[in-house]
């Protein structure tokens, strides 16, 4: 069975149940039991993406991880079959690193000063699976990177984090990280070997960010869509409506399902 994933916005969701998608992952912000009831309706497997730790939240700040905790309940209660959390790492511009320089890295504060990144963010991983305990499975948004500079910096250690979680989803937006297309299925190969865990990678829709005019034609989106879905990996998921919206990437999208 190979997932066929779209991330979606709750506001957003016209034409979805025709997009020929069979599973989707629904941002938790503006999501209510009347659209998660409609949603329900398709028959699909659908998942939860919660935003962790945005640039107002230190992860080493309890009352950050309260916050996320709290976020977490309330998507349980919707029985998802996975909550996905986003931003589950330190700030950093990671789509416009160069190298191993990372732009706009979460500075030490009074929370996180003289503490290690990769603990702060495995511990909180391990509460997280400690207050889900098994009642669906959690996956985290991987900076699609093996750098070292990243867990150091960003907190995110794939080889330690990757295994707390039930499953990972690389954000793999090539052009973005100007990586070629075969850099997908190359992460996702990598990601699985570290990690041992399943790997849905999330591929790119459009040119981002939108200042950008958008040159993923559908010749790159089926490339992109033909790396994504190599073993070992579970599928596909792409990011995301708004922009297959946008862009009137919708038969595309459709077409690529049907294949």
């Amino acid at each position: 069975f190979m997932i066929e994933s779209i991330f979606v916005d709750p506001k957003k969701l016209s034409g979805i149940e025709d997009a020929g998608a069979n599973h989707l992952i629904v941002v938790q912000d503006g999501l209510n039991q009347a659209t998660w009831g409609k949603l329900r309706k398709l028959n699909i497997d659908l998942g939860i993406s919660v935003n962790a730790f945005g640039s107002d939240g230190c992860p080493a700040n309890p009352e950050a991880q309260e916050k996320l905790f709290s976020k977490i309940k309330s998507a349980l209660e919707f029985e998802p079959k996975e909550v996905w959390i986003d931003h589950f790492r330190f700030d950093g511009h990671w789509e416009a690193t160069s190298g191993d320089k990372i732009p706009g890295i979460h500075h030490n504060c009074e929370f996180c000063q003289n503490k290690n990144r990769i603990l702060v963010l495995n511990e909180t991983a391990h509460k997280v699976m400690d207050l889900v305990s098994g009642s669906t499975q959690v996956g985290y948004f991987a900076v699609p990177f093996k750098s070292w500079a990243l867990p150091t910096e960003l907190g995110q250690a794939h080889f330690m984090l990757g295994r707390i979680f039930d499953l990972s989803s690389p954000m793999l937006y090539q052009q973005m990280i100007k990586k070629p297309t075969s850099y997908i299925s190359e992460y996702v190969q990598w990601l699985s070997d570290v990690t041992k865990r399943p790997v849905l990678p999330i591929i790119q829709v459009k040119s981002m960010p939108d200042d950008l005019e958008d040159t993923i034609t559908e010749d790159i989106l089926t490339s992109e869509f033909t790396e994504a879905i190599k073993n070992p990996s579970l599928g596909v998921c792409f990011f995301w409506w708004p922009h297959v919206l946008e862009k009137n990437k919708a038969e595309i999208i459709k077409k690529l399902f049907s294949s």
